[in-house]
């Protein structure tokens, strides 16, 4: 839960930085912010998942390269890379591994029908493709500050959407799993 909130405060931080000192410190932010991520899960003596190291990849690679070549379009890659590199992973999951990897990730508290677990799993792989797609368009079309305000709001206020849609509309399997852990701790 940590990450969630760590990853809050720096895309605060990145927005802060880019409006009062621009896109290249904003991208050194991004850069100390997601390393030190790394080292904080290292010190909590957790164990780093490949999300991340592909993450610090992307951003020492790209942040690196907007830095070295003063060109902010590298930056403007990174959320694609991540978006759908995580698609490429539900792709894999489905197609090859056949899993559904939203079953894999909640899965253990909410029990859904296999066409369900399907279904979700499909649709987060294609809003992930879209938004890393979308995410190219406007950071080639529009400016900067656009693509900031796209980045920060837009494209995660859109995935959250199409969580509490999904939860909403699979609500009645979600009511089951709580109430029955609800049961399991009057126990």
């Amino acid at each position: 839960m940590w990450r969630v909130f760590y990853n809050a405060a720096l895309v605060v931080a990145f927005m802060a930085t880019y409006k009062t000192a621009g896109i290249f410190a904003a991208t050194v932010v991004v850069m100390v912010g997601v390393v030190g991520e790394v080292i904080v899960t290292l010190a909590r003596r957790q164990r780093v998942d490949k999300l991340q190291w592909i993450g610090l990849c992307l951003v020492l690679v790209l942040g690196g390269s907007t830095l070295l070549f003063h060109n902010e379009t590298f930056i403007k890659w990174r959320p694609t890379g991540v978006y759908w590199l995580i698609a490429g992973a539900f792709l894999t999951s489905l197609m090859v591994a056949k899993r559904d990897p939203v079953r894999v990730i909640i899965g253990r508290c909410v029990s859904a029908p296999d066409a369900v677990w399907r279904f979700l799993s499909w649709s987060w792989f294609v809003a992930l493709v879209a938004v890393g797609a979308v995410n190219i368009v406007v950071a080639y079309t529009m400016s900067t500050d656009t693509w900031v305000n796209w980045r920060v709001f837009v494209a995660p206020g859109s995935l959250l959407a199409l969580a509490v849609a999904q939860a909403t509309w699979h609500r009645n399997y979600i009511l089951t799993a709580w109430r029955d852990h609800q049961s399991e701790e009057a126990m």
